[in-house]
C-alpha cells in the first residue's frame, strides 16, 4: 500500500530556511497524499475534500493538513506548538489561525457526518476523538492513489459539495469486508511506526487477518512480510527461523502478485542484510525508494546503515524525509534528538527528545536517547535522576542493566579514580551479556578515557575474539537484544571521540568491514573530513 507523498530532494539540516530563503517541504504535502478512512468518511487529501454519510464538503489546504497531523498523531495530544511546526513549517502566525483551522475542522466533520471530532485539551492543545476508521478505501484501492485524477475524482463521488444523499449510493454500498480490511491494514501501520517489539507482534496481527480478508492484494500482504520481518528481529532463537520463513514466503507471494510492492521488497532486503555485505544492502535499499521513493521501511533502514558507517549527514537528511512522511513516528524524533547532539546541537537534541518523552512516554527507546543525550552533555547528575525515577522508567531493561547505569554516571559525575575503577568494573562484565550492553560500555568507557577497556569490549562485541566475546540478542527486553546495535550507530557519538582518535581504531575498522566499504563506495566518513 504506496503512499505517493512528495519528498524534496535536499532538506535543509535545521529544517528552517536554506541560502536562496526556500523552505523546506510542508511537512504534510497534500497533493500526493492517499485517500483514507476516518470515522464514517473517507478523508481525500489530494482534492481537499471529506466525504460522509451526510454529504461532501471541500476543504481549505491548511485545515487539511491539520486534520492530518490529528489523524497521524494517533489519538495524541498536539498543541498549539506542534501544530504550527507540522503544518506551518514553524512560521510565526497568529493564534486566530490555529483557533479558525480547528473551527473549520470541527465544522466539516458535523457537516459531513464524519463520525469524528476534536477536542480541546485546556491550556495544552487538541486531539482527535471517536475516529475508528470505517471508510470504504481498499487497500488496493488505497496502492493506486496516483492513478489518473479524474478517474479517482469520480470513483471517490466527485462534488466538492454534495447534499446528504449525493455522495451516493455507490461509494456507501461497497463491500463491507473493504471497509473492514482498510480499518485492520490502518491500524496495523499505526502500530508498526511506534517500532517496538509488541507493536510490532500486534501489526502482524491486524495485517494477518487483512490477508485473511483479502488474500490477493499485494499491499496487504507486504505489510505483513514486513511487520513479520520485525517481529523476527526480536524473536527468542527457537521460533525466529519459523517467523522468517513465513515473512519471506508471504514477501514472495506480494512479489507473485506486483513485482514492485516495496514493502515486500524491503522486508527481503532485511531479512537478508546479515547475509550481504553493507554495500549491497545499500545498493538494495536505494533500488527501492528509485521505485517506490516514500517507502518508509527502506528509507529508515538507510537512516541505520549510513550511520552506523559514520555517513551521519546524509542519515540525518533521510531521517527528515521519515518524519516528512510520518511526522509523529517516535522512532524517526528520537533518531532525530540524537543526531542533533551528534552534530552538537544539544539545545535542539533537549527540545526534541523532551516532547518525544511527553508523546511516548513508555517508548524504551526514546527514554534511552533521554539518558544518552543527559549522561554524555556533562549531566550524569539529571541522566541518574532518570535512572532512579520508576515512575516514568519503561520497565524493560536487562538484568542489571540499571546499577551498571548508576555506577557508571557516578563516576561520569565525579571522575574520582575509584568511581571510574567501579564503573570500568562494572561495564566489562555487563558488556558480554547483549549487544545493547557491550554498546553503552563502549561509549561509557570512553567518555571516561578508558579506551584500553573500550577496545577489549570492542574486539569482542564486534569481532568475536578476546575475552568479552558478546552473546547474541536472545529474544530479551528491548535494550538488550536489538541487533541494530551491532550495525555501530552508536560508533560516531560524541562520547566515542576518545576511542575514535586511538592509534587502534583504523585496524578495528579494517576488520569489521568499515575501511572495505568506505573504499567501495568512494566516500570518507563524516569524522575525517576535514
Amino acid at each position: 500500500m504506496k503512499d505517493h507523498r512528495f519528498l524534496p530532494d535536499v532538506l535543509p539540516m535545521e529544517g528552517k530556511a536554506d541560502a536562496e530563503g526556500q523552505r523546506a517541504a510542508d511537512a504534510i504535502p497534500l497533493a500526493r497524499r492517499p485517500d483514507f478512512p476516518l470515522g464514517a468518511a473517507v478523508v481525500r487529501p489530494s482534492v481537499r475534500t471529506v466525504e460522509g454519510p451526510g454529504g461532501s464538503a471541500a476543504v481549505e489546504p491548511r485545515v487539511m493538513q491539520v486534520l492530518i497531523a490529528l489523524v497521524d498523531a494517533g489519538g495524541a495530544v498536539l498543541t498549539r506548538d506542534d501544530l504550527l511546526r507540522i503544518c506551518w513549517n514553524g512560521t510565526l502566525v497568529g493564534e486566530d489561525s490555529v483557533n479558525r483551522a480547528i473551527a473549520q475542522v470541527r465544522r466539516v466533520a458535523g457537516a459531513t457526518q464524519a463520525g469524528f471530532g476534536v477536542e480541546t485539551i485546556p491550556r495544552i492543545g487538541y486531539r482527535l476523538t471517536d475516529a475508528a476508521p470505517t471508510g470504504p478505501v481498499t487497500a488496493q484501492a488505497e496502492r493506486t492513489s496516483s492513478a489518473s485524477p479524474t478517474r479517482r475524482w469520480v470513483a471517490g463521488g466527485g462534488l466538492a459539495v454534495a447534499a446528504g444523499g449525493g455522495l451516493g449510493a455507490w461509494v456507501w454500498t461497497r463491500q463491507r469486508t473493504d471497509a473492514r480490511v482498510t480499518q485492520l491494514v490502518d491500524q496495523g501501520r499505526q502500530a508498526l511506526r511506534y517500532g517496538t517489539p509488541q507493536r510490532s507482534a500486534q501489526a502482524a496481527g491486524l495485517f494477518r487477518e487483512a490477508a485473511e480478508m483479502a488474500p490477493r492484494d499485494p499491499a496487504v500482504l507486504g505489510w505483513l512480510a514486513l511487520a513479520l520481518r520485525n517481529v523476527a528481529e526480536y524473536a527468542p532463537p527457537q521460533t525466529a527461523p519459523a517467523v522468517v520463513a513465513e515473512s519471506e514466503q508471504t514477501a514472495k507471494h506480494a512479489l507473485a502478485r506486483d513485482p514492485r510492492e516495496p514493502n515486500a521488497l524491503s522486508a527481503l532486503v532485511l531479512l537478508g542484510r546479515d547475509l550481504d555485505d553493507v554495500s549491497t544492502t545499500e545498493t538494495k535499499l536505494r533500488d527501492i525508494l528509485a521505485l517506490a521513493p516514500d517507502n518508509v521501511a527502506a528509507i529508515s533502514a538507510l537512516v541505520l546503515l549510513l550511520q552506523s558507517v559514520g555517513l551521519c549527514r546524509e542519515s540525518w537528511v533521510w531521517n527528515e524525509r521519515a518524519i516528512t512522511l510520518e511526522p509523529l513516528s517516535p522512532s524517526h524524533q528520537f533518531r532525530r534528538a540524537l543526531k542533533h547532539w551528534i552534530f552538537g546541537r544539544v539545545r535542539e537534541a533537549d527540545q526534541v527528545i523532551d516532547r518525544a518523552r511527553q508523546l511516548w512516554s513508555d517508548h524504551a527507546m526514546v527514554w534511552h536517547a533521554r539518558l544518552l543525550i543527559l549522561a554524555f552533555s556533562d549531566r550524569p547528575r539529571a541522566a541518574l535522576a532518570m535512572v532512579d525515577d520508576d515512575a516514568t522508567r519503561p520497565p524493560r531493561f536487562a538484568p542489571g542493566a540499571l546499577d551498571v547505569w548508576r555506577t557508571s554516571l557516578r563516576a561520569l559525575e565525579t571522575r574520582a579514580p575509584r568511581d571510574i575503577e567501579q564503573a570500568r568494573v562494572a561495564n566489562l562484565s555487563a558488556a558480554p551479556r547483549n549487544p545493547g550492553a557491550a554498546a553503552d560500555a563502549i561509549m561509557v568507557l570512553s567518555a571516561l578515557e578508558e579506551v584500553d577497556a573500550a577496545f577489549a569490549v570492542a574486539e569482542g562485541f564486534l569481532l568475536q575474539r578476546g575475552p568479552l566475546v558478546s552473546a547474541p540478542g536472545t529474544g530479551g527486553p528491548l535494550l538488550a537484544n536489538d541487533r541494530g546495535w551491532r550495525k555501530t550507530q552508536w560508533l560516531y557519538t560524541p562520547a566515542t571521540a576518545p576511542f575514535r582518535a586511538d592509534p587502534r581504531y583504523p585496524a578495528l575498522c579494517e576488520g569489521i568491514g568499515l575501511t572495505d566499504y568506505w573504499r567501495t563506495r568512494n566516500v570518507t566518513p563524516d569524522t575525517l573530513r576535514a
